[in-house]
């Protein structure tokens, strides 16, 4: 489910097929968890969630946008009955509501019994009254002979304490009531980047909710956007670089090289991350268990068809 299809009539009110079908009283909300075709090619140790203790980077670009995964894992961790953190960024509460719908999962009741909780960044990151955002008054100097004009300065430090303290007392709280394997999932990091803050305090923050994750035995989910042509930008070729240095898992979101096609949206890459190959050295996991491979994807309305190269609908 695409955020484009979902945002369409949310925002501009338009009568789409996804909003007659969401609301359709004969609508199959009883699917299978997330994506059936997508499921066999995650690790499969402790399916259908994500092993624990892991972080998971799912990259993207502009033009092929990733978030129909994270709405998988979502989907998938609120079937299980397991709680997930979703800290959103990119989007607001009701678009992930909306999409959730679709795949048959009521977030606003799962949110009710506690399984789904929403951090809303976007107004963390924007809340003027912030502790971490200070005014200094203006200052007017004069001399005896000539009066200065008046200075104003607007001084703001861009802290990301908040936003982790937030999320770490939340995490905390769900692993004192509860023996469950939390997923923890972030939409997306390159806002982060975009609204100001330096790539080094963006990677210190992926870094410490990694640490917690590893300590409450949960799985950290990460979504940051890989354009080739954004790979000139200093801050955010670094910024993707260091968040695919702290991941075991990385699966590559892409167009087709060919250009545009019916039948196959774009491809998907499950390739290992660094921290997959020193817990491979380590005996930890077995090679079988993460087989780098890339397959074709076809989002539908209420599902994505992910197949092997070739086995497209269109061509069998």
């Amino acid at each position: 489910m695409s955020r484009a299809v979902a945002t369409n009539y949310v925002i501009y009110g338009k009568a789409s097929n996804f909003e007659r079908d969401l609301f359709s009283p004969h609508y199959n909300h009883t699917l299978a968890m997330g994506y059936p075709s997508l499921q066999p090619h995650l690790p499969a140790s402790h399916a259908p969630l994500l092993p624990p203790g892991i972080h998971l980077s799912i990259t993207d670009t502009q033009a092929s946008d990733a978030n129909f995964l994270l709405h998988h894992f979502i989907s998938t961790y609120v079937k299980a009955d397991q709680p997930v953190v979703l800290v959103g960024l990119a989007g607001i509460l009701n678009h992930y509501t909306l999409v959730g719908r679709k795949l048959g999962v009521n977030l606003t009741t799962a949110k009710t019994k506690g399984i789904f909780h929403f951090v809303d960044g976007l107004t963390q990151l924007t809340d003027y009254s912030a502790p971490n955002k200070d005014f200094v008054k203006p200052t007017t100097t004069t001399t005896t002979t000539t009066a200065q004009p008046q200075q104003v300065t607007l001084q703001y430090s861009p802290n990301l304490k908040d936003i982790y303290k937030t999320i770490e007392d939340l995490v905390r709280s769900i692993q004192a009531t509860s023996v469950k394997q939390l997923c923890l999932i972030l939409d997306d990091v390159s806002i982060l980047l975009n609204c100001g803050w330096p790539c080094r305090d963006v990677l210190a923050l992926i870094r410490y909710l990694k640490l917690l994750c590893e300590e409450v035995n949960g799985s950290l989910v990460t979504l940051i956007h890989a354009d080739a042509v954004m790979a000139d930008e200093v801050d955010q070729d670094g910024l993707v670089k260091g968040v695919l240095y702290e991941a075991d898992y990385i699966i590559d979101v892409r167009g087709l090289d060919s250009g545009g096609s019916r039948d196959v949206h774009g491809q998907i890459s499950m390739l290992r991350g660094p921290g997959f190959l020193r817990r491979l050295r380590a005996g930890q996991v077995k090679e079988h268990e993460w087989p780098a491979v890339t397959l074709h994807y076809k989002v539908l309305d209420n599902n994505v068809d992910i197949f092997a190269k070739g086995f497209s609908s269109g061509v069998l």
